[in-house]
């Protein structure tokens, strides 16, 4: 039977695209950590043996780590760095963000300590260049470990979560800092208050309030403001990106306001668009957030 070259590359094609898929599985799994709270579970997306920069992703309320995965971005982002992804799950899908109105809960802080920890100790995390990113509540939740935790984490990146009210005092030291805002949120309000669509959900600070902080532990100077291309022109809205110049730390402080913006992560589908607003297509927020990190390096 003849076979033409054609027909081999073919299969050479697939069987690369095979291995590479079997070598990526190879270094995802899941880890367990015994906590007060119960057993708590996280997903890894390890870049290779040996340690590599780190970024721990929090899902959004009612979310879940393999879910935020498989759908937002961060596991392909985080590979095209180099960077390992973990993605854990908080308990009943959300977590303790520290939000005045709701009291008590699960020791989410303390888990995620313990998450580090763990990381460090088999190898897997960097622990100079673990980096926290967040959305929504987990967002918020990645305030409150830059508060509590903050010898923890060189880096914080949110997408539609503000400053969580109850946290004070905030030790946050300096580090870059990456937030992504809809200026028409309807859950998490962008001038700041109460949350949730008819609130009731405890109440935060206003974006402008929470870049302000963290940028001035940063050491930031001057800001500047700057409407970036506009290429998504169905859902109406466009993007101001705010950066604070001359900061203590690499990456800088930066606010990327998506004007006419909801409850939505840029780059993906909105869920429930007459719900909870737009999403927008100018930006892809995995990759806004990473890409600050990875100029993060050390000299």
């Amino acid at each position: 039977m003849l076979v033409t070259s054609r027909f081999l590359s073919a299969v050479v094609v697939v069987a690369a695209a095979t291995l590479a898929s079997v070598a990526a599985q190879a270094f995802d799994r899941d880890i367990t950590i015994d906590t007060q709270d119960g057993p708590r579970h996280a997903l890894v997306v390890q870049a290779g043996g040996g340690p590599h920069p780190t970024v721990i992703v929090l899902h959004g309320a009612l979310g879940s780590g393999t879910g935020t995965a498989r759908t937002t971005g961060f596991a392909e982002a985080a590979a095209r760095r180099d960077f390992t992804a973990v993605f854990p799950d908080g308990l009943d899908r959300q977590w303790n963000d520290g939000r005045t109105g709701k009291a008590g809960g699960p020791d989410d802080v303390g888990f995620i300590r313990m998450l580090v920890r763990q990381l460090v100790a088999d190898h897997v995390a960097d622990p100079r260049r673990i980096y926290l990113a967040g959305i929504s509540n987990g967002g918020m939740m990645s305030f409150r470990l830059a508060c509590k935790a903050p010898e923890l984490f060189a880096g914080i990146g949110t997408v539609i979560a503000n400053m969580p009210e109850g946290i004070v005092p905030c030790a946050a030291r300096p580090v870059p800092v990456v937030m992504i805002n809809g200026t028409a949120d309807p859950m998490v309000p962008y001038r700041g208050g109460e949350v949730g669509l008819r609130g009731g959900r405890g109440r935060v600070w206003s974006v402008d309030k929470t870049a302000e902080f963290f940028a001035q532990r940063a050491g930031c100077g001057s800001r500047s403001a700057e409407a970036l291309p506009h290429r998504d022109f169905a859902s109406g809205t466009t993007v101001t990106q705010i950066t604070w110049r001359n900061c203590k730390v690499n990456g800088g402080v930066s606010l990327y306001r998506v004007e006419g913006g909801g409850h939505a992560l840029p780059g993906r589908r909105a869920l429930a668009p007459r719900l909870l607003g737009a999403s927008n297509f100018d930006i892809e927020s995995a990759d806004i957030i990473l890409e600050a990190f990875d100029l993060d390096r050390p000299l």
